[in-house]
């Protein structure tokens, strides 16, 4: 198999439809280069802190094989890999971008180097995630977006965390008695605290 049919299989598990040819361009140059830089992943486990695992209960022997054998095989590896690109795929272009908030690409690129908009790097290309874009708010962006961005520490800021942070209901967030994403909390006005109250308690998970 060829890289480039690599890469066809390993898009064919990502949703593309709503993806414009920039997105989809940079898509495949991702996979490609993520295809390349594949090798076998080496546990790197002592002897020694193999029997610590086992002894301290963190691990069975059978556990810790299945685990040490995943990593080799590269499985952590490719799960990393189909959430980068389902990231991708989940985002605009600069030119998209721009388009939406009604702006040139240098305002585009303003907003993100101001941290008033998120964006991340994707191969040569910069790829804004959709679940900031709004069409209910004539800024074009979730009220609040640059606070909640700031609250978000720099090693935090992995595009497919913000993602699944941003569109999955949590405890702390009710409205009417049902859970809320923080998506639907900012656009309710719902207050800002509670929102970083759950930014907070996640991170002593």
């Amino acid at each position: 198999m060829t890289i480039a049919d690599a890469v066809d299989v390993t898009l064919s598990a990502i949703t593309t439809e709503d993806c414009g040819p920039e997105i989809a361009a940079a898509l495949r140059l991702v996979a490609n280069q993520l295809l390349r830089e594949a090798v076998p992943g080496d546990p790197g486990i002592s002897a020694q802190e193999r029997a610590f695992l086992i002894e301290s209960g963190e691990f069975t022997t059978e556990e810790l094989a299945e685990t040490e054998a995943s990593v080799a095989r590269g499985d952590l590896r490719e799960l990393e890999n189909r959430t980068l690109l389902k990231a991708i795929a989940a985002s605009l272009s600069e030119s998209e971008a721009a388009e939406k908030l009604g702006v040139s690409r240098d305002r585009v690129q303003e907003l993100h180097a101001a941290e008033k908009l998120f964006g991340f790097e994707a191969g040569p290309v910069t790829v804004y995630p959709r679940w900031q874009f709004t069409g209910t708010r004539s800024e074009g962006v979730l009220p609040h977006l640059a606070h909640l961005l700031r609250e978000f520490l720099p090693d935090e800021r992995d595009p497919a965390s913000l993602q699944a942070f941003m569109t999955v209901p949590k405890e702390d967030l009710t409205f009417r008695g049902e859970r809320q994403t923080p998506i639907q909390w900012l656009l309710r006005d719902g207050r800002l605290d509670a929102i970083d109250d759950v930014i907070e308690g996640e991170r002593w998970y």
